[in-house]
């Protein structure tokens, strides 16, 4: 009895899965529509419905990654407690450990469209829903979220997107740059607003963050 035929959307996951470890494995040169579907086991038109051309792929395989990224980061943003201090560490630990999670393959994606101009258009969607999280998360802290200029903010995004890459590609270690990011994160803030720092590692208590990378 012939098995039960994917959803449309299930087959775009299966599909995105599959690039996904496609460029694990051998990087974006060999990641083409028909070698997706060959890999993915079924027909060149099915991956050509779903993509239309390799950097609609991309761009599609691009978003899949980063919206489980910013799903994470507004979950573990979202459950923030009142302490600003343990605020921080939130975003710097699920940001850092999702992107080593996702791998090195979303520097990947996004060296192979650098030269795209729709990812730049697409890349200040990202940053704005980035920007937008961590205004929610400084809503129990209306000083620090006032003090905080756009410039500041973005600039955070920057290195906490560089420092993410480093440790999934493993020339960083994961606690290094995480304790890069919760500094960078620290010294943002202004002098009067910024918390205490523990002197012991591992003093400060922080709730479990959801896996959903």
């Amino acid at each position: 009895m012939a098995g039960k035929r994917m959803t449309k959307a299930v087959r775009r996951l299966q599909l995105l899965d599959t690039a996904a470890a496609m460029i694990r494995a051998g990087g974006t040169d060999a990641l083409t529509l028909a070698n997706l579907a060959e890999r993915a086991g079924v027909s060149k038109p099915i991956a050509y419905e779903h993509f239309e051309t390799r950097n609609g792929l991309l761009m599609q395989l691009y978003q899949h990654l980063d919206d489980r990224h910013m799903q994470r980061v507004a979950m573990a943003l979202s459950a923030a407690p009142m302490s600003l201090d343990a605020t921080l560490t939130l975003f710097s630990e699920a940001f850092i450990d999702c992107g080593v999670e996702t791998g090195p393959e979303f520097g990947a994606i996004a060296a192979a469209l650098a030269a795209s101009p729709e990812l730049a258009s697409f890349r200040l969607g990202v940053r704005a829903r980035y920007l937008e999280a961590i205004r929610l998360a400084l809503t129990a802290h209306p000083s620090v979220g006032a003090a905080l200029p756009e410039a500041v903010l973005i600039g955070l995004i920057g290195a906490a997107n560089e420092l993410a890459q480093e440790a999934a590609s493993g020339r960083l270690a994961r606690d290094a740059a995480v304790a890069a990011l919760n500094f960078l994160a620290r010294q943002a803030l202004p002098p009067r607003l910024k918390p205490s720092v523990s002197r012991r590692a591992g003093q400060a208590q922080t709730p479990d963050i959801p896996n959903v990378c």
